[in-house]
């Protein structure tokens, strides 16, 4: 498994079409940011993948921040891992931004159900 360490998160290569990004507690994700996971994304996957965002640690996105992410062409789909209710919260949210709308998103309480759906 590869793993590449960001400034604020860890992704982690599962599949050669998938990548886990799990980003640091507190942090607040700005635009810039998410350049920055792009730019990683980009570098590891030269064909389309899939994501599975892993909320397990506390943290924020700025508005922003969320739309930009969701403009990435070369995400085929995500699957949200969201242990608890605010994480859920969160996520659900999330997945209304209009950038957003077009990707293909799922919320999972249970990692290994977003895994499977991944496949």
């Amino acid at each position: 498994m590869d793993v590449h360490q960001i400034s604020f998160a860890k992704i982690t290569v599962l599949r050669n079409d998938l990548a886990e990004i799990v980003v640091d507690n507190g942090v607040d994700i700005n635009v810039k940011m998410v350049d920055e996971i792009h730019h990683c994304l980009l570098s590891i996957f030269s064909h389309t993948f899939s994501l599975l965002i892993n909320k397990t640690n506390s943290y924020s996105t700025q508005l922003d921040a969320l739309m930009k992410f969701g403009t990435l062409a070369a995400i085929n789909k995500i699957a949200v891992f969201a242990p608890n209710k605010m994480a859920r919260m969160s996520a659900d949210f999330s997945a209304t931004i209009p950038s957003s709308k077009a990707l293909n998103i799922e919320v999972f309480i249970d990692r290994n159900d977003a895994l499977l759906w991944l496949h």
